[in-house]
């Protein structure tokens, strides 16, 4: 009867660090897809906001940390070759969407305000397609 609990405690042991094992492998596969020139390309984007948005060090560091983990994103949609340029530019939107909101964590609201103010020249969304595409599919499907 001793042993069931011994042996319980074991399962749960070795669960628990298999599964930490696992966690620390996802966040390395994360931090390998934020490579050199997605860090170069967070670090000048963060350097053009730097004179509108007046950061410290600190803040300037999770601004452009934040930066890079949604150019990983944004990279991931205009990479993948099953969506339409439609598509992309909805998903593109609506990353940055979430990166604005998630700047409201790294900013103060004064800088969160001008940071919305500048975003557009900095980083733009692509530009809108005229629709016809989509348009003539649909049409020549419905005939």
């Amino acid at each position: 009867m001793k042993t069931k609990p011994a042996r319980t405690s074991q399962f749960l042991v070795v669960l628990v660090f298999f599964c930490g094992i696992l966690f620390a492998q996802a966040q390395t596969f994360y931090a390998l897809q934020i490579d050199r020139n997605i860090r170069e390309k967070a670090r000048d984007i963060t350097a053009e906001y730097q004179p509108s948005l007046v950061m410290g060090a600190e803040q300037a560091l999770d601004f452009q940390s934040t930066v890079a983990k949604y150019l990983v994103k944004r990279k991931s949609i205009e990479d993948n070759a099953n969506m339409s340029e439609g598509e992309k530019r909805h998903h593109l939107k609506t990353i940055s969407k979430h990166e604005s909101f998630e700047m409201a964590d790294v900013l103060y609201p004064y800088q969160y305000q001008e940071y919305l103010r500048v975003k557009p020249e900095i980083q733009p969304l692509p530009p809108k397609n005229t629709g016809f595409e989509d348009a003539i599919a649909d049409n020549q499907t419905t005939n």
